[in-house]
């Protein structure tokens, strides 16, 4: 069961973190992203050699992937025409390098304040996110960075022991689904951020950028939004995505055997014709009969509704494991 929840969840994590992006990912990208959230436990210091191989490697088109941090000044756009079309700018490259250092040097030594009583100890889901909201914030690539500052808190989690090996907590299910919350704690920063630039469109592929502000803008940031939003995230995902999943699980597995008990029926399409029975709250539509009437008998099809409506029917919140859900 907890194998099965861990296979969805890295399936899920991935899926919700393109679609952040507004992307839909070929099989060979989703399946490159999942690779790399479980070598989140391999314990690999951040430098930015190891960046620039995460980048390379959630990155598909060859002329976007970066052999060294940006040397140029990276902006983000809304659509909009001109300079209001600029909707954040982070650090100039200088900057940017120096501020990288800094952050990949600070969690690097998370690891050894994080054990025993030490008081300069960071929660590790507190650090993830400062490394993560930071990463996206010095946007040290041209593209690719908002997929990474999404591993990098699994990384940190990793790196902080507070994952066992190969487990996942998805929180870009609950982040997807909380966008508008997700965009509010980025823009805390952002918007205060762009109101230091000067921008002066030139022409359709050209812009002149000018910081006017202090440095210390990008060097001290307050994360009280992005943490706060951070933890409520890490919450849900664990108390509703991952528990939902796991009763999911289970309702399957209940309706299989007793079907599987019953009847001779093909494995494969015994799995399909449960999930989609609960998928659609006990019913099989007269379209699934109809693409099954050659090879699944109806008494069968009747079972499997009968069984899946019963369960559901003991259980309305889809969970038989028990009625408080541990």
């Amino acid at each position: 069961m907890l194998d099965r929840a861990i296979q969805w969840a890295y399936l899920s994590e991935t899926q919700s973190s393109f679609e952040i992006e507004r992307e839909s990912p070929s099989p060979d990208k989703q399946c490159r992203f999942m690779q790399l959230l479980r070598k989140a436990h391999d314990g690999q210091p951040l430098d930015e050699r190891y960046l620039v191989q995460l980048q390379n490697s959630v990155v598909s088109n060859p002329f976007d992937k970066a052999a060294a941090f940006r040397y140029e000044q990276n902006f983000l756009h809304n659509g909009l025409p001109g300079a209001i079309g600029v909707s954040y700018l982070p650090p100039p490259p200088e900057l940017c390098e120096e501020l990288m250092s800094a952050l990949m040097e600070w969690a690097n030594g998370l690891s050894e304040r994080h054990g025993g009583s030490d008081p300069d100890r960071v929660p590790a889901l507190v650090a993830g996110t400062v490394i993560s909201f930071g990463f996206v914030f010095l946007h040290p690539f041209m593209d690719g960075n908002g997929r990474i500052s999404r591993f990098l808190l699994h990384h940190t989690l990793c790196q902080l022991r507070e994952l066992p090996r190969g487990n996942l907590l998805p929180i870009s299910i609950a982040m997807k689904r909380h966008e508008g919350d997700y965009l509010a704690a980025l823009e805390t920063f952002s918007k205060p951020a762009r109101e230091q630039w000067r921008v002066n469109w030139v022409d359709a592929d050209h812009h002149d950028f000018h910081f006017k502000g202090s440095e210390n803008l990008y060097r001290y940031w307050d994360a009280t939004q992005a943490v706060t939003f951070t933890l409520k995230m890490a919450r849900e995902a664990l108390k509703k995505d991952l528990k939902a999943e796991t009763h999911y699980l289970a309702c399957f597995d209940h309706i299989y055997r007793s079907i599987d008990t019953r009847f001779d029926v093909r494995g494969s399409d015994l799995s399909r014709l449960v999930m989609m029975c609960l998928s659609h709250g006990g019913k099989l539509s007269k379209n699934r009969r109809k693409q099954f009437r050659y090879q699944v008998p109806e008494d069968v099809l009747n079972a499997i509704e009968s069984e899946t409506q019963q369960l559901l029917g003991e259980f309305p919140d889809g969970n038989p494991i028990g009625s408080s859900g541990d």
